[in-house]
């Protein structure tokens, strides 16, 4: 999968992609800084909105003592206006009203935030079971007594850093925190960027020793709070450290930030959550007709979450598709130059774990079921490339109750395959006509090409780059059986070939199970309109669900 666009990261961070367009996302995002970059800011917009739209309850007396405050004025009679003309509203212009009213209530909720009246919410943990913004496993965790509370803070320029609450065990550590006014309220939490060292800020974890345990890997917000995460490994100490160094602060997406100097160490105490933390070791394998080998080998029961490690790689078949997929991208002149081949080969696997009722516990990647059910607890998915295809997985969500027994059940495979597709158009003449195409079944028409002129601004000289590049929109219609259509590539007239990167979604399958789609080509390095285009399909990702796998995991806690 190449990289992502603005609109598609956004429908992924909000929970709109499913089945293989989240599976090839979720790997892409694996190895892709630039698009886990993004990927945390189109989530920082999302928790604005949020955390804006649940802003905290005003007190019954609020009413009252606004009343008081007012003085009598005199009433100015308006003048009559013409009603304004009535605009069809675009299909994004939702977003932006979502956010001219989001940064109405986010005012109300800092400025009411800073009040005495809400002292008593400055003062209490976030991580409770009665905020919604947090997710269940830090509610619960919360609930049972996992928080650590302090008061370490630091203080540059007329703003203070204060470190409020921590949860932790050997599966993730979370930690809140506000950035303080000097003369009284708060700065927005943001950092900027958060996750770019080069900028000066930098939030990691060590041992006691000084010895690196992990980078940030992930920030919410639930304002006046910023809420800070780190993704554990194996062989967690007792004792660690979180570590501020911070040179920009407050300010959503930098506008508004603050510069000094905040160096903070915030020491986190394992013991407890490492104490009340179980694992089970399972060592269960199988590998499926398309040559996907599964190896689940523990699970791990946690304050914050449950846990299930496994491993899966490619075999046989698989290992001979990907073969036949490079061959046919070097003679068209678009592999990666010196690049691991199997690193940019997207495949997973979708699965549920059913409890000994039967009962969905969790679910990965849009699993294949009855028309109209739907997984209710999604699993929250993180995983390490290794050489050769091997991929080791620690797929976490929220702590089992009274389950006492576990069955994993292997729903789909999706898997990246070759693809001989090609359509050539000539840009000029899809005004009048669009061009149309089969493949697999596949219904797909070329409906526009444009050239888009553009420049991006820099920090640093030069200051401008020219950025402009052909954008060209397909729809079309797949049947039940056919795949995704995940990387194209344009060759003008003089037989240069150019990458696409590819935006755009799925509608639900109708009765027929027919689904369809629309997507957005953007050909960069592409900055005039050729004569003649070739457009050429390079692969899809196509799912499989004769997988016959299910299997009983072993509970013991």
């Amino acid at each position: 999968m190449k990289c992502t666009e603005y609109e598609q990261m956004s429908r992924h961070v909000e929970g709109e992609t499913a089945g293989r367009e989240k599976m090839a996302m979720d790997t892409h995002l694996l190895n892709c800084p630039a698009c886990r970059n993004l990927y945390e800011e189109c989530q920082a917009e999302r928790e604005a909105l949020r955390a804006a739209l649940r802003a905290p309850a005003l007190p019954g007396s609020f009413t009252e003592d606004i009343m008081a405050r007012l003085k009598p004025h005199a009433v100015v009679p308006e003048e009559p206006q013409a009603p304004e003309p009535v605009r069809k509203a675009g299909k994004r212009k939702w977003k932006r009203w979502a956010y001219a009213a989001a940064g109405t209530l986010l005012a109300v909720s800092v400025a009411a935030s800073v009040s005495p009246s809400f002292a008593s919410y400055l003062t209490q943990s976030i991580f409770n079971r009665n905020n919604q913004m947090i997710d269940l496993g830090l509610q619960m965790a919360g609930e049972k007594g996992f928080v650590q509370q302090g008061n370490y803070y630091v203080t540059d320029n007329g703003i203070t850093l204060r470190v409020l609450d921590v949860v932790a065990d050997p599966t993730r550590i979370a930690l809140s925190y506000v950035l303080e006014k000097e003369g009284g309220g708060h700065l927005d939490p943001d950092f900027d960027p958060r996750f770019r060292e080069e900028a000066g800020n930098r939030v990691y974890l060590t041992d006691t020793k000084g010895n690196k345990l992990a980078d940030m890997s992930s920030w919410g917000r639930n304002d006046p709070y910023g809420i800070i995460g780190f993704q554990l490994e194996n062989n967690i100490p007792e004792k660690a450290v979180v570590h501020f160094e911070l040179s920009r602060v407050g300010g959503f997406a930098g506008i508004g930030a603050k510069e000094g100097r905040w160096e903070l160490q915030v020491p986190v105490d394992m013991k407890k959550g490492l104490e009340a933390t179980r694992s089970t070791a399972v060592n269960l394998q199988h590998t499926t007709g398309q040559g996907v080998s599964i190896n689940i080998k523990t699970l791990l029961f946690a304050p914050t979450k449950s846990q299930l490690e496994f491993e899966t790689s490619i075999t046989g078949s698989a290992k001979k598709k990907l073969q036949e997929l490079v061959e046919r991208e070097n003679r068209l002149g678009i592999a990666e130059e010196g690049a691991d081949a199997y690193r940019d080969y997207t495949y997973g696997i979708s699965y549920r774990l059913l409890d000994e009722k039967g009962r969905v516990v969790a679910g990965k990647s849009g699993p294949v079921l009855p028309s109209g059910e739907r997984e209710r607890n999604p699993i929250d998915s993180s995983g390490v490339h290794k050489p050769f295809g091997r991929t080791v997985w620690k797929d976490g969500f929220v702590p089992l109750g009274e389950a006492k027994r576990l069955t994993f059940v292997l729903d789909a495979v999706d898997m990246e395959e070759p693809s001989d597709f090609s359509l050539s158009f000539t840009p000029d003449n899809l005004k009048k006509s669009p061009v149309t195409g089969q493949y697999q079944g596949s219904t797909i028409k070329i409906k526009s090409f444009v050239v888009k002129r553009d420049w991006d601004i820099k920090k640093r000289p030069p200051f401008f780059e020219d950025e402009s590049h052909a954008i060209i929109e397909l729809e079309g219609v797949h049947p039940q059986n056919t795949g995704t259509f995940t990387h194209w590539v344009v060759t003008d007239e003089n037989g240069r070939t150019y990458k696409a990167m590819v935006s755009g979604g799925e509608e639900d399958p109708d009765a027929s199970g027919n689904r369809k789609f629309t997507s957005t080509l953007r050909v960069y390095g592409l900055k005039h309109e050729p004569k003649k285009l070739t457009l050429s399909l390079t692969r899809i990702m196509k799912r499989h669900t004769d997988v016959d796998w299910k299997v009983d995991i072993p509970v013991s806690r």
